[in-house]
């Protein structure tokens, strides 16, 4: 019996100290500020933004954090990217400081050379040629943060052929549904280059990998109190 009580203790106290990390976590609302819900059949991504790895890196105090939400037909990918250490400002002609972010890009990862870009959320593509494809995004450049809805209609439409460009085009936006199998692999990465990198040098970037929701702690606890519960159970059945 005392190792029951023992066990049920331990699976409350983990529970608690769970959400209490929760709501410790920087982000409106703990680790899951875009409220991704993996019970109702959406898919729940993250990507810490950094550049640590990259011996001189002219930001070396810059990071950032992404979390990306795949809603249950697989038809929408909403983000929510935040960035420390750099500035984010809304007039394009007022980013000429080293530290001022002149684009941020979902791109493909390729070993060794740059990837295709896969989303233009913010600046430009690259010099010269600016790109800003979600029709959705909303920018909070207090706070340094961007909110999106990745679609299939933030595709660039190539005039030639009225049709998206073909996922081997290096700059251009794509289809989500052309990427999707891509985006599961973990193959995808949020890049953020500033005046200091330029094109196509990354400021800081992260790859975008899936997050296996834990264990609800409510089914934890109903599980230790059902098994305290046979136990008690069968110890006044055999005396």
């Amino acid at each position: 019996m005392i190792r029951s009580l023992l066990l049920a203790g331990w699976v409350t106290s983990v529970c608690f100290c769970a959400a209490a990390r929760a709501h410790d976590h920087p982000g409106p609302q703990g680790k899951n500020p875009l409220g991704c819900n993996p019970s109702a059949g959406e898919a729940c991504f993250h990507a810490a933004i950094d550049d640590f790895h990259t011996p001189d890196s002219p930001h070396p105090d810059a990071s950032g954090e992404s979390y990306f939400a795949l809603n249950a037909t697989r038809t929408e990918l909403r983000y929510f990217i935040s960035i420390d250490g750099l500035n984010l400002k809304p007039n394009p002609v007022d980013r000429t400081e080293p530290d001022d972010i002149i684009g941020i890009h979902l791109h493909l990862f390729v070993p060794d050379t740059v990837g295709p870009h896969v989303l233009n959320i913010f600046g430009l593509a690259t010099y010269d040629m600016p790109a800003e494809d979600d029709a959705d995004l909303v920018i909070d450049y207090h706070h340094r943060t961007l909110t999106g809805i990745y679609d299939d209609g933030d595709a660039t439409i190539d005039p030639t052929t009225g049709q998206p460009y073909l996922p081997f085009f290096p700059l251009p936006s794509k289809p989500l549904s052309n990427w999707l199998d891509t985006l599961f692999r973990g193959d995808l990465m949020v890049a953020v280059h500033t005046n200091a990198t330029g094109f196509p040098a990354m400021a800081i970037h992260g790859h975008i990998s899936q997050v296996v929701p834990e264990p609800s702690c409510i089914v934890l606890a109903t599980l230790s109190l059902t098994w305290f519960a046979t136990r008690l159970r069968s110890r006044a059945r055999f005396g």
